[in-house]
């Protein structure tokens, strides 16, 4: 017997090897963090597995929408053969919906995965529109398209200012939706803030820091993070607008961000930083050693 889930889905429940279930394309958190999944594994063992995963049926085997951690929980840290589930029959587009609503709602992603998840989100509402389509090749690019269209057309209202009838139009088009999908965040969110303060960060900063940032969150507040982070890297970097230190001298200039940036993270300044901008908030990480000295 089916029932419904994320009220416009049916699913049935059932148990399914894990052997058979491959990961979801459309999950973009890259850091699981090794002890805690081990704890969850345990948790598992102990008490059950309290919210099954959510998978779909693709060529006989099943592809995973959402419960990445629970699912890596088992099929890595435990005997477990098979793993309790709701299988939905689900297209592309729901299933991508499901995944990035289901990443926001972790408490413990970083801000850069906060940010990436938000972009999923508004993308996966939005790419049916083919106008909204055609502003980029990936959801980063639409989204910051689209936005700064919206955040340009909105400034030049407020002042007074003419704007063309193709901008009206597309200011009256998706302004109403931008607004709604920021609204029905989990954390609701301004999407003109959004936009001039957190989009930035996946557009200006190299993968590289991204992932090193991602692996080392000091800060518990996506908003702290996402400030205390830009403050980071622009106060030790001074070649690349954002990330110069984070380059090794030569040709090609090599992200040396897994040297650098774990060793300025807890560097008191930093940490005085963020007293200043949130008294009280600052996260209480270990000190991690300067790989270069051995010292924190």
């Amino acid at each position: 017997m089916s029932k419904t889930l994320h009220s416009e889905l049916d699913y049935i429940q059932g148990f399914i090897d894990v052997r058979k279930i491959d990961p979801s394309p459309y999950q973009h958190r890259r850091h699981f963090d090794e002890d805690k999944l081990k704890e969850l594994a345990a948790s598992i063992q102990r008490e059950g597995l309290i919210e099954p995963i959510i998978v779909r049926p693709i060529d006989k085997r099943y592809e995973l929408i959402a419960g990445e951690r629970r699912f890596r929980a088992v099929r890595d840290f435990t005997e477990m053969g098979t793993i309790q589930a709701h299988i939905v029959i689900a297209d592309d587009l729901q299933a991508r919906r499901i995944s990035a609503a289901e990443n926001l709602q972790r408490e413990d992603l970083s801000a850069i995965e906060t940010i990436e998840a938000i972009v999923e989100i508004v993308d996966a509402e939005l790419i049916e529109d083919k106008e909204y389509a055609s502003m980029g090749k990936t959801p980063t690019e639409r989204v910051k398209t689209s936005l700064g269209k919206l955040h340009s057309i909105s400034i030049s209202k407020k002042r007074g200012s003419k704007v063309s009838k193709n901008a009206d139009l597309l200011f009256n088009k998706f302004i109403k939706q931008v607004e709604k999908n920021f609204k029905n965040l989990p954390n609701p969110l301004e999407w003109q803030s959004f936009y001039v303060n957190d989009l930035t960060l996946l557009m200006d900063i190299c993968k590289e820091v991204q992932e090193v940032s991602i692996q080392h969150n000091p800060w518990p507040r996506p908003g702290l993070q996402s400030v205390g982070i830009r403050t980071l890297l622009a106060k030790y970097c001074d070649h690349h607008p954002i990330c110069q230190r984070c380059r090794t001298p030569g040709p090609d200039l090599a992200c040396n961000a897994d040297a650098v940036l774990p060793r300025l993270i807890n560097n008191i300044d930093i940490a005085i930083f963020a007293e200043e901008v949130a008294p009280g908030q600052a996260g209480q990480a270990e000190p991690i050693p300067d790989q270069s000295t051995g010292k924190t």
